[in-house]
This record gives C-alpha cells, sequence and structure tokens, in this order.
C-alpha cells in the first residue's frame, strides 16, 4: 500500500540544514518512481483505529516540527523545496518480522532523512530514489539494509528510547544475517545472485558502518569487490544509472579508508595505495560512454563524474609516496610529478553547468584539502611546499565559516574537515571546527562526527596551540577557480 501526503517547508526547516552539501533538512525530490502494480492508494485502505502511527506523527518524531513562516524567512537560505512522499509502503513486506508501526516509521525516516544524509542537494537525493526505490522493494536484502541505517539513525535521534535502541539492534542484526546468507547463495545457482542488489545492500551497510563510527569498512570493500567481479551481461543488463552512481559512491567512501593516520601541524598523513580505485574508475569511465549526454547532465550532484574523477589524486598520492618509500626517487623526479598532481588539482574538470553553488562549495573544500595534502609531501625530509600548505589551510578556514551550524551536509565534507582539521593550530579554528563537528552530530545523527571530534582533540591537546595564529594574516595565492563564489563575494 502507499500514502500521499506532502511534508510541509516549515516543518522541513527544522530538520534539514542548509543545503549541505548538505544542506538538508529534507532534501527533497519532486518525484518518486511508480509504485508496483500491487500498491493501492492509502485512503482506500487505511483503517482510522489503527495503531500504527500517522505520517504526520512519524515524521515528527523523527524531527520535523512545525515553523512559523517567520522563522521560515529567516532560514530560508538553508531550505530546500519539500518533497512529496509518495510510494511509500504502509504493510509490512512478509518475512521482514517487524511490526507494521515500526516499519512505517523507519521506512519514512529512511526517505525522509537518512536518503538527504547521503546527498549534498535535491539532485543527489532524486537520483537515489529514483534507483534505491526500485531494488529496494523489489529485494529483501536492499530493504533490510536500508531499515538498518535508518534505525541506527532514529535510534542516534532518539537515544533514551528504548524501542528505538531495540529496533536498531534488531534491523542491523536482521541485515547481517540476510547478506551472509545471499553471500553463502551467491554462485550456488540457488536462487538469482542480483550483484546490483548485493552491491546496493553492502554500500548501505557501509554507510550504517560509518554513521555506527566503526573503524572497519569490510562491506565498502565488498561492494568493490562485487563491482569489480560482475560479468560483462551483468554488467550491462542492470539499471545503467543505479550502476553508475553505485561507483561513484563506492569510490567516494573509498576515499576515506586511503588515510591510515591524518596529518599533523608538522607530520604527514599516511596515506594507502588502494588499488581498486583506478578500477572503478575505469568501469566507471566505460558507463560513462555507454551514457547519453542528457543522461550525465542531469547528474550534476555532488557525486557527479568530475567529482570522482577528482578523488584519484589521493590515489596518485599514495602510488607516489608507496613508490618513494620502496625505491630511492630522485629528488628532482619528485617535483616533477608532485607538480604534475598539483597541475591536476589546480585544473580539475569543471562541474557540470548547473551544479549548485551548495555542490561547488563542497566541492572547494575537497580541493583545498587535497592541495594541503599535496603540499605536505615529504621532501628531503620537509614539506614540500609549506607556506603553500598554510595558504590552503587558512583557505580552507574561510571557507567553512561559510558553513552553516548544525546541518546535514556534514558528513560529506568529514573527510577534507579531517585533513585540514588536524592541522589547525589556532584556538578559534579549531573552536570553529568543534563546533561544526558536535552541533551536526545530532543533525546528522551519526557517531561518526564524534569519533572525528575526539580524535582531532587529542591531537590537539598533543600540540600546543599558539594564539599568535589568530592574528594572522596570510596572502592566500590559491587560484581563484578553488574559491566558491559565496566566498568571492565576502572579499
Amino acid at each position: 500500500m502507499i500514502f500521499d501526503s506532502e511534508v510541509d517547508p516549515a516543518s522541513a526547516s527544522s530538520t534539514l540544514g542548509p543545503q549541505p552539501s548538505v544542506g538538508r533538512r529534507l532534501p527533497f525530490l519532486s518525484s518518486l518512481p511508480t509504485a508496483p502494480s500491487s500498491t493501492v492508494s492509502r485512503s482506500s485502505t487505511v483503517d482510522p483505529n489503527s495503531d500504527s502511527k500517522s505520517s504526520s506523527e512519524s515524521l515528527s518524531e523523527c524531527g520535523v516540527n512545525k515553523t512559523s513562516p517567520g522563522n521560515l524567512r529567516l532560514r530560508s537560505e538553508h531550505l530546500r523545496v519539500a518533497p512529496k512522499f509518495s510510494h511509500i509502503p504502509l504493510v509490512v513486506p512478509p518475512d521482514l518480522d517487524c511490526d507494521e508501526g515500526s516499519f512505517q516509521l523507519l521506512f519514512q525516516h529512511f526517505i525522509s532523512r537518512s536518503m538527504p544524509s547521503m546527498s549534498v542537494d535535491n539532485v543527489d537525493t532524486e537520483l537515489y530514489v529514483s534507483t534505491l526505490l526500485p531494488v529496494i522493494m523489489s529485494d529483501n536484502l536492499v530493504l533490510r539494509s536500508i531499515l538498518a541505517l535508518s534505525s541506527l539513525q532514529y535510534m542516534l535521534s532518539h537515544p533514551e528510547n528504548d524501542k528505538a535502541l531495540k529496533l536498531a539492534s534488531t534491523c542491523y542484526s536482521k541485515a547481517l544475517s540476510a547478506m551472509r546468507a545471499r553471500v553463502a547463495l551467491s554462485g550456488t545457482g540457488a536462487q538469482d545472485d542480483r550483484p546490483d542488489c548485493l552491491c546496493a545492500a553492502s554500500l548501505m551497510l557501509a554507510l550504517t558502518e560509518s554513521a555506527r563510527g566503526d573503524s572497519t569498512r569490510n562491506h565498502v570493500d565488498f561492494a568493490s569487490h562485487v563491482l569489480q567481479s560482475m560479468s560483462n551481461s551483468v554488467r550491462l543488463g542492470i539499471n545503467q544509472k543505479l550502476y553508475r552512481n553505485m561507483l561513484r559512491v563506492c569510490m567516494f567512501l573509498r576515499v576515506d579508508e586511503a588515510v591510515e593516520t591524518i596529518p599533523s601541524p608538522f607530520t604527514s598523513a599516511q596515506l594507502v595505495n588502494q588499488m581498486d580505485m583506478p578500477i572503478l574508475a575505469g568501469h566507471l569511465w566505460d558507463a560513462e560512454h555507454r551514457a547519453s549526454a542528457t543522461e550525465l547532465s542531469e547528474e550534476c550532484g555532488l557525486f557527479q563524474t568530475p567529482f570522482i574523477a577528482g578523488l584519484l589524486t589521493v590515489h596518485h598520492l599514495a602510488r607516489l609516496r608507496a613508490a618513494d618509500g620502496a625505491t630511492n626517487i630522485d629528488k628532482d623526479e619528485r617535483i616533477t610529478q608532485l607538480l604534475a598532481i598539483e597541475m591536476q588539482i589546480m585544473s580539475w574538470e569543471p562541474a557540470l553547468p548547473h551544479t549548485s553553488l551548495r555542490v561547488r562549495q563542497v566541492w572547494t573544500l575537497w580541493r583545498l584539502a587535497m592541495l594541503i595534502l599535496l603540499y605536505e609531501s615529504p621532501v628531503d625530509g620537509k614539506f614540500w611546499q609549506a607556506s603553500r600548505r598554510n595558504d590552503c589551510y587558512e583557505s580552507f578556514m574561510k571557507e567553512l565559516k561559510l558553513v552553516p551550524k548544525g546541518h546535514e551536509s556534514i558528513g560529506v565534507m568529514l573527510w577534507p574537515i579531517s585533513m585540514a582539521g588536524s592541522c589547525a593550530q589556532s584556538p578559534t579554528h579549531r573552536e570553529l571546527i568543534q563546533q561544526q563537528l558536535t552541533e551536526s552530530c545530532d543533525t546528522l545523527s551519526a557517531r561518526m562526527l564524534a569519533v572525528v571530534a575526539n580524535m582531532l582533540q587529542q591531537m590537539w591537546d598533543g600540540t600546543a596551540a599558539n594564539p599568535a595564529d589568530d592574528n594572522r594574516e596570510e596572502d592566500l595565492v590559491i587560484d581563484a577557480s578553488l574559491i566558491s563564489p559565496e566566498s568571492l563575494q565576502e572579499k
């Protein structure tokens, strides 16, 4: 069964923050995929005496509260147009081991909060809706995986709720059991492998791992394995939009694993050379060639291919540092290679024409963090370009000040904040970074923010802050193309 209910934009403003780059407060979609033929209208079937919560009650529990028109206008810069929720099942699928009220609540929470937390603006959210909902409703493993993510985020938003705690534990356990069972049956001929669903479920569980603050990344590794191991017939037979998006999301999640040890004000980051990144990229380029220009132009959220291609910079740096540790590379040759990587970052393929300002701002933070990583590359026992590293750091902090506190976009900025934040020496900058992380914990409903905040604090405690840095004025030399339009307007 389904229901059609529209979330009031005012209510959306109370939970979705400025466009994040996940500026979400509910990032919102304009349309949803067609419901299964077995669905019927809610108005014709819902029992008014049912114990299950109404959609408005469930959304209220998720933190969507009414906001006065005055407050709404004050927060207009952080709002996205509220999406129209439809085709959300009201009947629990068979064998789900979940009561109807809990299922409705968690499914709505996934649509209204979890999907937005995985995107920067409504473009990526609409992409998730159009590609994920069909596999969610057709595959029990994917459904269990999204319920695991949704129940965890709901529990983190309601830490004192015993039912929420039990739901999170049960849903996560059931999802892991379903994954083990599916993997055991794969290749036996006992059932259709459906590698697209296996990969989608793995990515959902990977996001759940991240939200839990787990240090392991087993599900990302497995998703990468599935994407690499698909036969050509399967690769061409699955939904191509879903396939492209899974490749991009997998590569995005893999970048976090590439950093073994984050940098400090005086030491370089330790990177891991991930051999699967160029392989995944090759499959993505092939998929792009099969798509039409119109299809690709519509995929202009953060996870558009030009952005994902730029993430390969981390792989190139890791490969270079690994080679440097294995052999004695001539200093001039090393500098030549670093200059080549610098050129790649500075000439990063531009965003697609209709890319939003919020996405461009997040993109800028990633570029600056990568430049910090580049300029701290060790050459003769010192940073390659210490002054430029400082310039990039100062530029990064200027950009970060433009990001509203307490919104859900912080999730896609966690990697660059970790890279730049670990270099912070100014008490003011450290306070800003901690505010961004801690004030977003409740909004994003993820433990990983607290994990990163604690990690940075421990590092800072071992490094004396320099108050003089508060008054330090840097002559920024970063190419203007790397600065967001919002930042330029501030000057």
